[in-house]
């Protein structure tokens, strides 16, 4: 998503360049400022009349070449609006732009990745006691969930700095990575280490001998997620006899 961003900015600058080149091109063919403008908009949009009957026969290689300039600066307004579309017709994109004042004023939270079970679980267990919470994931169904759940969700992979840095790790008290995947939840733990070294890191596990692993890759507390059910029930047991 962000380098979607990216390449929506890039098209817009492209676009307002080849205009402003355009509106200079048809000046200095012998047209009026106004005449100029409205041609140039009108070429870039792709309409196909423009405000001066002489510009139609007009075989001026300036005038040209603005033409040229417009078909291409159309197929990148088009190419923009097309995948602007396909975002917002994804709900994801506008749900988030919504988002967008909550996440910067986060402060002493938590951070969960991904959004699933457990995590949510967990989210609303935080959020009991007081403790902002905000999901890092890329999975579009699962974003949806959550947000229609009022969780903050950061679109990316908590591998990927930017995202880290888009959940406002610095102001984090700490990072839960609950992937069902022990090399993904390791990467991450180093990630956020790397980025903030004191924030505290809570991971799970699904084998027992990754747990040395995780231990060295930064983790302050590693989860058996297994063995802590295992454990509860036997003090069930216990307990009710």
């Amino acid at each position: 998503m962000a380098r979607l961003r990216i390449i929506h900015i890039i098209s817009v600058m492209l676009i307002i360049m080849i205009f402003i080149v355009s509106v200079i091109f048809v000046i200095l063919s012998g047209y009026t400022p106004l005449d100029a403008v409205i041609f140039s908009f009108m070429n870039v949009i792709g309409a196909t009349f423009p405000p001066n009957s002489a510009l139609l026969d007009a075989e001026s290689p300036l005038i040209l070449m603005t033409v040229a300039l417009g078909i291409f600066a159309n197929v990148v307004l088009t190419i923009t609006f097309t995948t602007i579309f396909y975002e917002l017709l994804g709900g994801i994109d506008l749900r988030y732009m919504l988002m967008k004042r909550k996440l910067s004023g986060l402060n002493k939270h938590a951070i969960i990745t991904p959004i699933n079970g457990m995590g949510l679980e967990l989210a609303n267990k935080l959020k009991a006691f007081g403790v902002p919470v905000v999901f890092v994931d890329n999975n579009p169904a699962m974003i949806r969930k959550a947000i229609r759940e009022g969780m903050l969700v950061v679109h990316g992979d908590a591998e990927n700095p930017n995202s880290l840095t888009d959940a406002h790790i610095n102001y984090a008290i700490g990072l839960y990575a609950l992937y069902d995947d022990d090399v993904k939840n390791t990467f991450i733990t180093i990630e956020a280490k790397r980025m903030e070294r004191s924030i505290r890191v809570i991971t799970r596990i699904k084998r027992l001998e990754d747990l040395i692993k995780m231990e060295r890759a930064g983790a302050n507390r590693v989860m058996l997620p297994e063995a802590a059910v295992g454990i509860e029930i036997g003090d069930f047991l216990v307990t009710s006899t």
